[in-house]
């Protein structure tokens, strides 16, 4: 984490967003930025392709129709897209099995997608949940100004090779172990301190490595 590689990205992302992010840029989240660029109180917006239908849904942003969708920039890497997933999970425990994996088929199928263009709007239909979906005259008519965009960044995305250096865990980010939830938020938390200016990106990551070596010398024995 303080390697100068990712020193160097992290300073590039901080001075970005203390000379031009909101103010109180270090609390806002996905959806505290949502709301912002939806009210048409920010130019600018580098996030999720998930967040594109709300912005084009006229009865929630304020901005629908008036926006422009670009990759990603990248640096040394052909594409700075990865993915990621809300998914459906059923314990073992569970006394209706049955009927939770009827929900769920009927949430994951192509009926569940119609009944949401209908009744919310097509373009609100969730991106990268099926492929079947930008087969859908309706989606595509809807979400013309991000859809094809949207697939292309999705389908390029390599969750194999994601970087410049091999890796050991699939993925860009995640780690199934039990403390990665715990560590990425302590990390942030020092990286928002170093946009809020109470700290030094070197301290901050430095702090980070510290967390990070602990996490991982309780696997090392």
């Amino acid at each position: 984490m303080n390697s100068p590689e990712f020193t160097e990205a992290t300073k590039f992302y901080v001075d970005l967003v203390r000379q031009y992010g909101e103010a109180g840029a270090s609390q806002a989240g996905f959806t505290e930025c949502l709301n912002t660029f939806g009210q048409g109180k920010a130019a600018m917006w580098y996030d999720a392709t998930s967040a594109a239908g709300t912005l084009e849904d006229a009865s929630a942003s304020k901005v629908a129709g008036k926006v422009g969708y670009a990759y990603a920039p990248v640096n040394k890497t052909k594409s700075s897209g990865w993915l990621w997933a809300w998914a459906w999970a059923m314990p073992k425990t569970t006394k209706q099995a049955d009927a939770a994996w009827q929900f769920v088929s009927w949430a994951t199928g192509k009926e569940y997608e119609k009944l949401v263009g209908e009744k919310m709007g097509w373009s609100r239909l969730p991106a990268g949940k099926r492929a079947s979906t930008y087969d859908l005259p309706e989606y595509k008519q809807s979400a013309t100004a991000f859809a094809d965009i949207t697939l292309k960044a999705i389908e390029e995305a390599d969750p194999t090779n994601p970087g410049l250096q091999p890796r050991p865990a699939l993925g860009v980010q995640f780690v199934g172990i039990p403390e990665f939830a715990d560590l990425g938020t302590k990390v942030s938390q020092e990286v928002a301190s170093a946009i809020a200016g109470k700290t030094t990106v070197e301290k901050a990551l430095a702090d980070g490595q510290k967390l990070a070596e602990d996490v991982a010398e309780k696997y090392r024995k």
